[in-house]
């Protein structure tokens, strides 16, 4: 594969060596058993600022803020594929994943209001979002997130094709819940599939 054509793997949790980690470890694993290049971004250990909707990138497709998300711009584009896994946060993703997503206005703002994506739409790429609940699973319980991610994955031209949900996790942890790393297990290796078909 390309060097370029990395999936990127968003760790969206604050919390070292916990469920999203393990998680990660399980995921990145089988890529490279499979031979896929990838690169995890730990985003609580990166440097992104808040977006204050500006309109600087509605004028000129670009971000005004300079900062550890500007070459994430590049990454994006130049991905086949993006894993985000994140914990819950009053039913949505955690703080720092917001932020990042908020901040791919400049992918929307150059494809929608300019007209001039600064995004590759032609390339084909895939998603997979994977949030990990602490409560026992209820109505709607991943709903927030899902909605923010279905958004995001548009912006940066990347096909979602699994949604991945633990519920439970204050009680069961993933290294104790068998029942969803079989799951986890049987999306990844479709996933892992998808990729190839891009390779």
């Amino acid at each position: 594969m390309d060097k370029h054509n990395k999936v990127l793997i968003v760790n969206g949790s604050p919390r070292r060596s916990k469920n999203c980690s393990k998680i990660i470890e399980n995921i990145t694993k089988k890529l490279e058993e499979n031979k896929i290049n990838y690169e995890v971004l730990n985003i609580y250990k990166i440097n992104i600022d808040y977006c204050t909707a500006c309109g600087y990138c509605e004028r000129t497709g670009k971000c005004i803020i300079k900062d550890d998300m500007t070459p994430l711009y590049e990454a994006f584009d130049k991905s086949i594929g993006t894993i985000v896994v994140s914990p819950m946060f009053f039913q949505s993703i955690s703080t720092k994943v917001k932020t990042l997503v908020d901040r791919t206005q400049v992918f929307y703002s150059s494809k929608y209001i300019l007209k001039k994506p600064s995004i590759d739409v032609k390339k084909e790429r895939r998603g997979m979002f994977i949030a990990v609940g602490g409560q026992p699973a209820y109505e709607n319980q991943f709903l927030g997130g899902q909605l923010v991610m279905d958004l995001f994955f548009k912006c940066i031209n990347t096909k979602l094709i699994s949604n991945v949900y633990m519920s439970n996790s204050d009680e069961v942890p993933f290294d104790e819940n068998k029942v969803f790393q079989e799951e986890l297990s049987g999306v990844v290796i479709n996933y892992i599939n998808e990729i190839n078909d891009l390779i």
